[in-house]
């Protein structure tokens, strides 16, 4: 709560998930996390009661499963901290069998060094002989929780053997479940220009044949460029904005609302630019410095089902706000005829919001968002989407293109109000 809401972020995974369903969690939620965050150092901590011999928790991965959290880390610290990483300890309760292998990986991981395939010899005959004295104490802890051993002996590789894993009878229903549940999260807690630069699911829509059509070759685009003029000075607007000029650019410094740093928000919309399902609308000045954001992308998880729903963002540096360039960014970015076929919707979440920076209350920076979005055609719409019903404060704010069949927009309409739950977001 507080100035500490978003710094935790607690995962509820079903019982006796494996290692591909956890892994896929991580990779969906890490990468943008830390964009976000901003962190200077990743501190990582390694237990592996996650492991499937584990007598404490439901879970059931493997040491597999676990060595790609390790390597995740390790890439996380070198993407966003320079390579400065630490890592810890932490729980795991098969003391023999799991704990001194996977923790023994993890300083492989950090020192660069390769696994060896076999453990040592003599490291067998000094503890086999332990975990045999307390074998049955184990095992009988395991099967209470429902995670009875199929190794019929102790390990003497690194790795785990998967013949000692029988596949999970409950797998398809477990996975789809934390698929959902990852999906809230996204929604909930990531920014919704991070989660534009970090999609976890393609589709096929206009806006690809769009994409196609203006970044041709990849480089100069025909993409609009139009100058509107600022008591600062001209500022220029671009639409689909190609890799090639984004990466030509640098963003102002007050650009930080999604990233929390401007150079982690260069790097977002240099991913969002190279997508061929999102739009990237920028503002910015003769000297290159990028003041300005409008991103349009496919609707997440909880519109599926609904055709050519998407969702647009918008952020203009704290430098440059009262000049009216979110309003003539806006309207510049959704000039394109082809909207017409899309339902358009801007989710605002009132604990993502800059209203300190702007001396105002939530209440009155949430009647600025929907001023701003009026003069689009868009208009508030009551919802039960789960993270709008959160607080009062939250608004979720939609136009529905001139030709948009019937059908769609019913769809959309009884979305809005259909019952939260996890299988639509």
């Amino acid at each position: 709560s507080g100035l500490g809401r978003g710094y935790t972020v607690n995962v509820p995974l079903e019982p006796f998930t494996e290692d591909d369903s956890y892994n896929e969690a991580m990779n969906a939620l890490l990468h943008p996390l830390v964009t976000f965050f901003a962190p200077d150092v990743i501190v990582s901590v390694h237990g592996c009661d996650t492991h499937a011999w584990d007598p404490l928790t439901h879970l059931k991965l493997t040491l597999r499963g676990i060595q790609k959290q390790m390597k995740m880390a390790h890439q996380l610290a070198h993407t966003y901290c320079q390579g400065r990483w630490v890592a810890l300890g932490g729980g795991g309760y098969d003391l023999y069998r799991v704990v001194p292998r996977a923790w023994s990986m993890l300083w492989v991981e950090m020192s660069d060094q390769t696994l060896p395939k076999e453990l040592p010899a003599e490291w067998i005959t000094r503890w086999r002989p332990e975990w045999l004295a307390v074998r049955e104490k184990e095992e009988a802890a395991q099967e209470v929780m429902g995670k009875a051993s199929a190794a019929e002996d102790f390990p003497t590789t690194f790795m785990d053997r998967l013949e000692d894993f029988p596949a999970q009878p409950r797998r398809w229903h477990i996975n789809k479940a934390n698929h959902l549940t990852v999906a809230l999260v996204r929604h909930l807690l990531v920014p919704s220009s991070v989660r534009h630069a970090f999609p976890t699911v393609q589709y096929r829509s206009p806006m690809t044949g769009l994409f196609d059509l203006l970044h041709l070759r990849g480089t100069a685009t025909p993409s609009r460029i139009k100058g509107i003029e600022t008591k600062a000075g001209e500022v220029l607007l671009r639409d689909f904005c190609p890799p090639s000029f984004v990466e030509r650019l640098r963003p102002d410094d007050g650009l930080r609302t999604f990233a929390r740093l401007p150079e982690r928000e260069h790097m977002l919309l240099l991913g969002i630019s190279k997508s061929p399902d999102c739009a990237l609308a920028l503002a910015y000045t003769h000297s290159g410095e990028i003041i300005g954001e409008v991103t349009l992308a496919r609707g997440d998880s909880f519109w599926d089902g609904i055709e050519n729903v998407y969702e647009v963002a918008i952020e203009v540096s704290s430098n440059w706000r009262g000049m009216g360039i979110a309003r003539r960014l806006l309207a510049f970015a959704l000039e394109l005829d082809a909207l017409e076929d899309m339902i358009l919707f801007a989710i605002g979440l009132s604990w993502h919001w800059d209203y300190e920076g702007l001396g105002v209350t939530v209440h009155r920076y949430r009647q600025i968002i929907i001023d701003l979005f009026a003069t689009q055609g868009f208009v508030e719409y009551p919802t039960t989407e789960p993270n709008v019903s959160m607080e009062p404060g939250n608004v979720l704010l939609a136009r529905i293109g001139s030709r948009v069949d019937q059908r769609v927009a019913s769809q959309f309409h009884s979305r809005l109000l259909s019952t939260p739950n996890l299988a639509h977001v």
